[in-house]
C-alpha cells in the first residue's frame, strides 16, 4: 500500500543511517489500533476539543489576526490567510493532526487506568497544554522553573518539574509559585536536596510536595536503591515544610531505542526496580502511590506493564524524523501522526539539480544527527539538509529545479528543541492559517 507516510519513510531510510528498516506494511494492529483509528477519524473543520482553549477553530470564516503577539512576529499586525503567505522560514502546526495525536494519547491513557501529565518542554505553547488540558490531562509536565513561571502567567495552574534543582534562586522562585496557589511538585535524590526545599518552603510560608527521583540507568540523577530510596522519602515525610508525593522513574534512553525487542528487555529490567520500590513505600501514602515517568517511546511497555500510574509523554503531539524511526509498539503501526513542520522558501536556484533554502541549523535541531524529512513541496527523490546556519540544501533528482520562493515543508529532525528555537508557532487547517500561538515559554 503506497500511501504518503510509506513516502515519507521511504525517504527516511535513505536519509537516516542509525535507523531501521522503517517501511510501514499498515497491517492491524489489533483491538486497540482500531480504536485508534476511530478517534483520528476527524472530519475537516470538525472540533477535536472542547472550545474556549484560546485559539480560534477551523471554519470560523476569517483567518487568525496577530493580534497581541507582536515583537517582530512574521506576519504580526495582517490577516494571514493562507500558509503560503507566511514569511520563511516557519514553524506550522496541522492542526487536525495534532488534536488527533492528543485525543488519541488521552484515550489511551483513559482506557488503561493511567493519568496522563504531557511534559510541556516539547511544545514550550501555552496554547497547546490548554488543549491538552481540555482533553483530559490532569496537569503539565516542565523541565525547568521558567517554563512554570511562563505557563502559570499563561493561566495554567498544576505542574510537575522533572528534573532536579538546585540554588536558592530556584527554589525560591518554585516556593513563590506554590505561595501564590500553584500546584506543582518536584524531584530531589539526596537529604542536602530536601533541606534547601524546606528552607525555602518555610521562607515563602508554604508547602512544596516532593517526589523522590530514581536513576532508570542513565546516571543523570535519581536514587539507586530502595534503601536511598526509602531514606529520602521518609526525610520528605518528616519535614513540616514539605509532602511526600509519590516516585519519578523516567527511563530516558528507552525513548529513542528503535528496536522494539530492545526496548522491552530494558523495560522488563526497569518495571522490577520500580515495582520494588514501589511496595517499599507505598505504606507510606494512603492508597496509590504516585509513580510518574514515561515518554512516547515507552508508551506501550509502560501501559501494558502496568507499574506507572501517570505517563509524561510529550512529542507524542508533533513527531519527528527521529521517532519514526522508532518501532513503537512492535508493529510499526506509526499511531501518531506528523504535525509540525518547518515551512521554508527556495531562494537560489541557479545549480541544476541543487536549490537553496531559507531553512538551517538555526531552524533546525537534531539529537542523533537526522537530517530534515520532505514532507510536500518537492518531487519524489528530493532530499534535504541544513548547510549552514542560515540555509539548506535540496538536492533534486534527474538535475530538476524549482522556482524561487518555492515553499518547502519539512518533518523536523526532533521537535523539543526545534520549537525552542522559534517565537511563534502558526496553525493551519488545510490551506488556511486559523490562529497564531506564541512559544511561551522559549528560551526559559
Amino acid at each position: 500500500m503506497e500511501t504518503a507516510f510509506n513516502v515519507h519513510l521511504a525517504r527516511a531510510e535513505a536519509m537516516t543511517p542509525y535507523a531501521l528498516r522503517l517501511r510501514s506494511e499498515m497491517t492491524d494492529a489489533g483491538e486497540w489500533m482500531a480504536d485508534m483509528n476511530q478517534i483520528r477519524r476527524i472530519p475537516p473543520g470538525a472540533a477535536a476539543i472542547p472550545s474556549g482553549t484560546g485559539s480560534i477553530s477551523p471554519g470560523d470564516g476569517e483567518a487568525a489576526e496577530a493580534e497581541g503577539v507582536g515583537g517582530g512576529v512574521p506576519g504580526a499586525g495582517s490577516k494571514l490567510r493562507k500558509r503560503s503567505q507566511l514569511t520563511t522560514p516557519c514553524l506550522i502546526v496541522e492542526l487536525s493532526a495534532l488534536d488527533a495525536n492528543i485525543a488519541l494519547m488521552a484515550d489511551l491513557c483513559r482506557r488503561a487506568g493511567l493519568d496522563l501529565r504531557p511534559h510541556a518542554k516539547a511544545h514550550k505553547c501555552a496554547e497547546i497544554g490548554k488543549r491538552q488540558i481540555a482533553a483530559g490531562a490532569s496537569g503539565l509536565c516542565v523541565a525547568t522553573v521558567g517554563e512554570a513561571e511562563r505557563f502559570a502567567d499563561a493561566g495554567l495552574n498544576d505542574f510537575h518539574l522533572t528534573s532536579t534543582v538546585a540554588g536558592p534562586d530556584k527554589l525560591a522562585r518554585l516556593a513563590a509559585l506554590a505561595g501564590k496557589g500553584v500546584l506543582l511538585s518536584a524531584v530531589v535524590d539526596n537529604r542536602e536536596m530536601v533541606d534547601a526545599f524546606s528552607q525555602a518552603a518555610n521562607a515563602a510560608g508554604t508547602k512544596i510536595n516532593l517526589l523522590v527521583e530514581l536513576d532508570m540507568g542513565r546516571h543523570r540523577a535519581g536514587a539507586a536503591s530502595v534503601e536511598e530510596a526509602l531514606d529520602l522519602a521518609r526525610g520528605i515525610a518528616g519535614n513540616r515544610h514539605l509532602s511526600f508525593g509519590g516516585v519519578q522513574a523516567y527511563a530516558g534512553h528507552m525513548s529513542h531505542q528503535n528496536d522494539y525487542a530492545q526496548r522491552r528487555r530494558a523495560g522488563d529490567k526497569a518495571k522490577a526496580f520500580i515495582a520494588t520500590v514501589r511496595d517499599a513505600l507505598t505504606p507510606m501514602v494512603d492508597g496509590r502511590l504516585r509513580v510518574t515517568g514515561g515518554s512516547t517511546g515507552s508508551l506501550f511497555i509502560d501501559r501494558d506493564d502496568k507499574v506507572l500510574t501517570e505517563l509524561q509523554c510529550g512529542s507524542y503531539i508533533f513527531m519527528d524524523v527521529e521517532y519514526m524511526a522508532v518501532d513503537l509498539d512492535g508493529k510499526r503501526s506509526a499511531p501518531f501522526g506528523n504535525s509540525l513542520f518547518l515551512e521554508t522558501a527556495v531562494i537560489s536556484n541557479r545549480i541544476p539539480g541543487l536549490v537553496t533554502t531559507d531553512g538551517g541549523d538555526k531552524r533546525l535541531a537534531a539529537k542523533y544527527g537526522a537530517n530534515p524529512l520532505i514532507a510536500r513541496g518537492a518531487p519524489d527523490g528530493a532530499t534535504y539538509r541544513a548547510s549552514s546556519d542560515e540555509h539548506g540544501e535540496i538536492k533534486l533528482p534527474s538535475g530538476g529545479t524549482l522556482p524561487l520562493n518555492a515553499r518547502i515543508e519539512v518533518i523536523v529532525p526532533h521537535c523539543d528543541p526545534t520549537v525552542n528555537l522559534a517565537d511563534t508557532l502558526y496553525a493551519v487547517h488545510g490551506d488556511d492559517v486559523v490562529a497564531i500561538w506564541s512559544v511561551t515559554a522559549r528560551g526559559v
